[in-house]
């Protein structure tokens, strides 16, 4: 997954052409992308890395990792004992983050990611795509699913892909998702067939306010065809409100707590 997502980067800068701007990411054990990143700039560019590790037992083993290379250890390169903050700390320039996150979407988590971007911007997440301990969870992630709901969040970007995948073989099942504001890499990243794009989700009526309207309807017994009428939906827009009504049930909410 590392190697798409430096593929990228690298599509990012070669359309955008940032000259002064910033790149976040949380490397865990591993500063490969980080170098590739450092290795790609130009003398006539100015980046800014930001790195995050809220471990402090991890951040210490690699802080000396830093230490010792020439690049991670220059000038505008940062390697913190902190939590990833919010994507709005970087509105000062054109950024590309990729928020490697690999836990649940929690209400903490998902609060981390805004349309306020700087322009020309590249946002990756990477969540869990199953989750264990629903109650900790929004229901409305729970219900849409977390590129669905990241989606209708982020509805000033344009979703470039999504991947599900595994990092082991008996792993936790993961998604991942890219997200940009720059128009021209979105139209260029659609025409290249090395870029696999999602399937064009309707977002128009998928709104958990509306949600909770069909859900309500069915509760009172109501048919298929006078809930279209009513709240004006196709059949395959109301089929998806009672797949995400199914897909909240079995996460485990009550009754009361969907009231």
């Amino acid at each position: 997954m590392r190697d798409g997502v430096f593929n990228l980067y690298k599509y990012w800068k070669n359309i955008t052409k940032p000259i002064y701007y910033n790149v976040v990411s949380l490397p865990g054990e591993s500063f490969e992308f980080e170098l590739k990143a450092l290795e790609l700039e130009k003398e006539s560019e100015h980046m800014t890395l930001h790195m995050y590790e809220k471990l402090e037992k991890v951040h210490s083993k690699q802080k000396s990792v830093v230490e010792k290379s020439d690049l991670l250890s220059q000038t505008g390169v940062f390697y913190k004992n902190e939590s990833l903050p919010p994507v709005s700390a970087f509105a000062n320039a054109p950024t590309f983050a990729w928020a490697d996150l690999c836990g649940n979407p929690t209400p903490k988590n998902v609060e981390l990611f805004s349309n306020l971007m700087a322009k020309k911007s590249v946002l990756v997440i990477t969540f869990a795509d199953r989750f264990r301990h629903p109650d900790g969870i929004d229901r409305d992630v729970l219900a849409f699913g977390a590129v669905s709901y990241m989606q209708h969040k982020l509805s000033g970007m344009t979703l470039l892909f999504s991947e599900e995948y595994k990092c082991k073989t008996k792993g936790m099942p993961m998604v991942m998702m890219a997200f940009t504001n720059s128009k021209s890499l979105a139209s260029t990243l659609d025409e290249k067939s090395t870029i696999r794009r999602p399937k064009k989700v309707n977002t128009k009526k998928l709104t958990p306010s509306l949600f909770k309207e069909v859900k309500a309807l069915l509760g009172k017994g109501l048919s298929n065809e006078l809930i279209m009428s009513k709240l004006k939906l196709h059949k395959m827009e109301l089929a998806g409100y009672k797949a995400a009504r199914t897909r909240e049930l079995r996460g485990g909410w009550s009754k009361t707590k969907k009231s």
